[in-house]
C-alpha cells in the first residue's frame, strides 16, 4: 500500500490531518456506541449518589460507558477508516496520518468524561461521604478527587486507546468484543478478591482505592485498600501515551526511529510511576472505625 508521506494540502491550505481529524471527530461523535455510552453515564449522575463513597460510588459508569465502550466505538472507526482507505485505491494518506487522525477523535470521549469529572466534584462536594464511608483518617479530599480522575476521566482515554491499538494490530473479527470481556475479566480479578494481589493491583489499568471491602463481622464496612490513586493517574496517562505509540508504530513505511526511543523511554516511565503508586500512599489496608449501614 504506497503513501505519501508529507501531508497533502487543500487550496484553504488545510492540512490533510485537519480534514481527517474533522471527520474522525465527527464519525465518533455519531457512533451509536458513543451515544449509549453516554446515556449511560448521564442516568448514573441523576440524582443523589451513594451516601457512603459520594461520586466516588460512580466511578464504575464512565469506566464502562466511556471506556469499555470506547474500545468498541474506535476499534470499529479503525477499521471503517482503513476499509475507506482501500477501496480508494492508490492510498495517498500513509497510515500514520491516519493513525493521528483518529487520535484526535479521542477529545470526543475525553470531553464527556470531563463533563463527568465536573459532575463527579461538585456531587462529592454537595453530597459529602458519610463517616462511615470513604475516605476517611489518614487519606482526604485530594485522595478522593484523584479517585475520580484515575476511574472516571482516564478511562475515557484508556479505552479507545486500546481499541486503536487492537484496530491497528489485530485482524480478527471478533477481536474487540472478546477484549473488552477479557478487559472486565482482569478487573474483577484485580480489585483485592485474591488476597496476593492486593499488593500489586495497581498494575492493572483499573482498580480500586477503597470502598465496602468488609470484614468478618461487617461484609459492608468501608476500607481504604493499599497504594496512591494520584501515582496511580499519573501511571494511568503515561499508559495512554504509551498506547498511542503503539498505535502509530504499526506503520512500517514510514521512519520508526523516533517511536521506537518514545516506547522505550515510556515503558521506563511507566514502570516508574506504577512502582510508586504501589510502593507510596497507603500501605496498609486501613478500616473505618464506624460499622456499615447508618451514620
Amino acid at each position: 500500500m504506497s503513501a505519501v508521506s508529507v501531508p497533502l494540502r487543500t487550496a484553504a491550505g488545510e492540512s490533510m490531518l485537519a480534514q481527517l481529524a474533522r471527520k474522525e471527530i465527527g464519525r465518533y461523535l455519531r457512533h451509536p456506541l458513543f451515544g449509549v455510552g453516554v446515556v449511560l453515564v448521564a442516568l448514573t449522575s441523576i440524582g443523589e449518589p451513594d451516601g457512603n463513597m459520594s461520586s466516588l460510588g460512580n466511578v464504575i459508569a464512565p469506566a464502562a460507558g466511556l471506556g469499555v465502550i470506547g474500545l468498541l466505538v474506535m476499534a470499529s472507526l479503525t477499521r471503517g477508516s482503513d476499509q475507506i482507505a482501500e477501496s480508494a485505491g492508490t492510498v495517498v494518506v500513509s497510515e500514520r496520518t491516519r493513525t493521528l487522525g483518529l487520535v484526535t477523535a479521542l477529545i470526543v470521549p475525553f470531553t464527556a468524561g470531563l463533563i463527568w469529572l465536573a459532575w463527579a466534584i461538585w456531587a462529592y462536594q454537595h453530597w459529602p461521604p458519610a463517616p462511615n464511608g470513604a475516605p476517611f483518617g489518614a487519606v482526604g479530599n485530594d485522595w478522593a478527587y484523584a479517585n475520580l480522575i484515575a476511574l472516571g476521566l482516564l478511562p475515557s482515554l484508556g479505552g479507545p486507546i486500546l481499541g486503536l491499538i487492537i484496530g491497528r494490530w489485530v485482524q480478527r473479527r471478533g477481536a474487540a468484543p472478546l477484549f473488552a470481556v477479557l478487559l472486565v475479566a482482569e478487573t474483577i480479578i484485580m480489585q483485592g478478591i485474591f488476597e496476593p494481589l492486593r499488593y500489586l493491583r495497581p498494575i492493572a489499568p483499573w482498580v480500586y482505592f477503597g470502598g465496602p471491602t468488609g470484614i468478618p463481622e461487617d461484609p459492608e464496612r468501608t476500607a481504604i485498600m493499599t497504594g496512591s490513586p494520584q501515582w496511580y493517574s499519573v501511571y494511568l496517562f503515561v499508559l495512554c501515551a504509551l498506547g498511542v505509540v503503539i498505535a502509530l508504530l504499526h506503520d512500517r513505511e514510514q521512519p520508526r526511529r523516533k517511536l521506537v526511543i518514545a516506547l522505550a523511554v515510556l515503558a521506563v516511565v511507566a514502570v516508574v510511576t506504577c512502582t510508586l503508586a504501589i510502593t507510596t500512599g497507603v500501605q496498609e489496608t486501613m478500616i473505618n472505625p464506624l460499622p456499615s449501614g447508618q451514620p
